[in-house]
């Protein structure tokens, strides 16, 4: 997952960053959270992309499995 410092302020204090959440719910879909989530920092989080419809929820993670596969394939 990438990051790129994000115009939003964290409970910290500190610049958020700005992610790109690849799950089946949300793929593609950019959000704001505190830099140091993982490693105990705050609990901020703000999505910067509206929603997804349905039908891209259905389509996007099967074209990504598919491309995955594909060079998967290449690689060998």
């Amino acid at each position: 997952m990438s990051t790129v410092t994000s115009s939003h302020e964290c409970h910290c204090g500190r610049p958020a960053v700005m992610r790109t959440a690849w799950t089946n719910e949300n793929p593609g879909r950019r959000f704001h959270s505190c830099r140091n989530y993982k490693r105990g920092g705050c609990r901020f989080f703000a999505w910067e992309d509206p929603p997804i419809c349905q039908r891209a929820r259905t389509i996007i993670p099967g074209l990504l499995r598919r491309i995955n596969g594909l060079e998967g394939e290449v690689g060998r």
